[in-house]
């Protein structure tokens, strides 16, 4: 578990070890920090607030660099936007339509707003302002946390990615926007950026939606060693450092946080 995401966001409150201190996996299976989630982690609404250190009541909520922002996605059938990850492991994320009101009864038929009827920048558009600087190289691209949706009260973390671009297109009618977001590896105590993992990487280890909710299905949403149901994470049961595929349910496979770290990289 050389190359994970350490997420921080309050205070430790576990067994205090000196991996606290040193951002690494706490041998003794601990989630020691409340905020920190790594790739592949199962959460619920809750936990993930707390990962966060706010409530999370919206989809996208932007912040400029050096925090970062958090986006809710979902590819289940019913979602109400057509978020995607494409062939690349690039995350397509729709922008959010206008509020309902009198005005606007039926939201779907009516183009995504870059500001509000009082003229600021809804999300939308702190999204699409932050990226045109970006482009013009005036800023870094902001970075994101992304969890995706697996079920009623049920989230996994996708991991940190970065904002790269976007586009205003027409579909069915409306016009609607298209964020681009490409995977990265974040790694310290102040979210710094210090290695961005290979693009075949990222998209071997990024484990299809449909095999996550497969898998949570078989498995009862419990740690198939122990039968935990808390601090459950996604695991290859062959190892992706030993050639493991994320394609198929068949290598895949629900742990604790306890049996996770102590797998390791081992094929048991």
């Amino acid at each position: 578990m050389s190359r994970v995401l350490r997420a921080f966001a309050g205070g430790y409150t576990g067994c205090g070890r000196s991996c606290e201190r040193a951002a690494l996996p706490c041998p003794g299976g601990f989630r020691c920090h409340p905020g920190r989630v790594q790739p592949g982690d199962i959460v619920t609404h809750a936990e993930m607030c707390q990962a966060e250190g706010t409530m999370l009541q919206r989809g996208m909520t932007f912040r400029a660099p050096p925090h970062h922002g958090i986006i809710l996605m979902s590819q289940m059938r019913g979602a109400p936007y057509r978020d995607a990850l494409d062939a690349d492991g690039q995350l397509l994320y729709e922008g959010h339509d206008v509020p309902r009101s009198d005005e606007h009864p039926f939201p779907k038929l009516v183009d995504q707003s870059r500001f509000s009827v009082r003229g600021r920048p809804t999300e939308n558009g702190k999204f699409a302002d932050w990226t045109d600087r970006f482009l013009r190289g005036e800023v870094p691209p902001a970075r994101f946390h992304v969890y995706e949706k697996l079920r009623s009260g049920i989230w996994t973390f996708r991991g940190p990615f970065l904002l790269k671009g976007y586009r205003y297109e027409q579909v069915d009618g409306r016009r609607v926007f298209r964020f681009q977001l490409a995977a990265i590896d974040e790694i310290g105590n102040d979210g710094e950026i210090t290695e961005v993992v290979p693009l075949e990487e990222l998209q071997s280890r990024q484990i299809p939606t449909s095999v996550k909710q497969e898998v949570y299905k078989r498995d009862k949403g419990r740690c198939v060693l122990c039968g935990s149901r808390d601090q459950l994470h996604f695991d290859h049961d062959l190892p992706f450092s030993k050639g493991g595929a994320s394609a198929t349910p068949a290598n895949v496979r629900l742990l604790c946080a306890r049996h996770n770290l102590s797998k390791g990289a081992k094929i048991e």
